[in-house]
């Protein structure tokens, strides 16, 4: 390719070895075949637009000062972008890593939970929940609309952020350290004003006042 000599140039690299991460993770194991995306990302395809779109936003946040404060939001951010990539760009194993299943029995539905308690510091993604329940993403999903009329990801959040008003009532008790910003980084949340409002929204008050030892 020719460029011009005033042209600015953005290259997204992805790592092969994450690409077959997240494959394995949807079919149960590493795939057979090598994974081969189609050359041409068509903008024409609005659900492309959206994921270059998504692309651009991640280039703002990899340098932001909350970028390298939050590790766990920057590998959410990381998933966020192959997991989607995998679904919005057609590959030679488009078919095999459809989702599919029936409806989440009650057992696996548990595991779920348990999994999201356990690796809520991680940067673990919907398609990590299903498979430590064993069951597909789309299953996933049906059960956690069925049973607790919710999404995986949203109850992974309020996991979060209990575990994030847990922290700040210990702060404010003196038995943890720690700034709101501190707190609400550590269990993933990276845009503080959406932090506040959900925590507000649930035990009604603002972090800070939680932190300060308003009842």
């Amino acid at each position: 390719m020719n460029w011009n000599t005033e042209a600015l140039n953005r290259i997204l690299i992805i790592p092969a070895r994450a690409i077959e991460q997240a494959v394995a993770v949807r079919l149960g194991d590493l795939p057979t075949g090598s994974l081969r995306f189609s050359h041409v990302l068509d903008e024409r395809d609005p659900v492309v637009q959206s994921w270059l779109e998504l692309a651009w936003s991640f280039n703002s946040f990899a340098q932001s000062p909350l970028s390298r404060r939050s590790l766990l939001g920057r590998q959410h951010f990381e998933n966020l972008l192959i997991d989607s990539l995998l679904d919005a760009q057609p590959h030679s194993l488009s078919k095999a890593t459809a989702d599919r299943g029936s409806a989440l029995l009650p057992s696996a539905l548990r595991r779920a939970t348990n999994f999201c308690a356990e690796h809520a510091h991680e940067p673990i993604s919907v398609a990590d929940i299903a498979q430590a329940a064993r069951v597909s993403v789309r299953t996933l999903r049906e059960g956690f609309r069925t049973h607790l009329d919710t999404s995986p990801l949203a109850y992974l959040k309020s996991v979060r952020l209990d575990y994030a008003h847990r922290d700040l009532s210990a702060a404010a008790r003196d038995r943890a350290a720690g700034t709101v910003t501190d707190i609400a980084c550590r269990w993933g949340f990276t845009h503080l004003g959406r932090f506040s409002a959900d925590y507000r929204r649930t035990y009604g008050q603002q972090p800070s006042q939680t932190l300060n030892g308003s009842l």
